[in-house]
């Protein structure tokens, strides 16, 4: 694994971060060329102390849309890291994916929640049959609150073109 670093590693936004009050689909991003991907969800909790579930999905086509075609969800299990109070310690908790989906545990009232799921495209997508497109979904996250997802992308063999094409 080459060490991160801005010029070695792709940033890819997959949730514009905004105000909750509606179910959040993400946009797809293709990842035939990733090694590795670290899909980073912050929420901004306001006084509705919400549990949203994220749910990874992969796709075959649909890079750069939010409707990727043949979607389904990841069924491999993934790391997920996370601190659901971010403004009380920087500890991250390790916890994994259950049929691609994770469910905020803690819910309460103005609170910076932080997780990162790790993706690897040939253990955790269904390669072999060319899903390569991956997307990151949430359940609605309510009004007061405000979500975004991002991907931090390692590359398989040098600098990547656009995640946001099919290829």
């Amino acid at each position: 694994m080459q060490p991160f670093h801005p010029s070695l590693n792709a940033i890819a936004q997959m949730i514009p971060f905004g105000i909750g009050g509606a179910v959040k689909n993400g946009i797809n991003i293709n990842l035939a060329l990733v090694h590795r991907a670290f899909v980073c969800v912050i929420i901004e909790e306001g006084a509705a102390n919400t549990t949203p579930t994220m749910t990874l999905g992969q796709s075959t086509v649909g890079a750069g849309t939010n409707a990727g075609t043949n979607e389904k969800a990841m069924t491999a299990e993934c790391r997920v890291w996370y601190n659901e109070a971010c403004q009380l310690n920087n500890v991250l908790t390790e916890g994994v994916t259950t049929a691609g989906a994770f469910t905020v545990t803690g819910a309460g009232q103005s609170r910076t929640k932080m997780y990162i799921f790790e993706v690897i495209p040939e253990e955790h997508m269904d390669i072999a049959n060319r899903f390569d497109v991956l997307v990151i979904n949430t359940t609605d996250p309510a009004i007061t609150a405000v979500l975004g997802a991002f991907a931090i992308l390692e590359p398989r063999y040098g600098p990547l073109p656009s995640v946001y094409t099919d290829y």
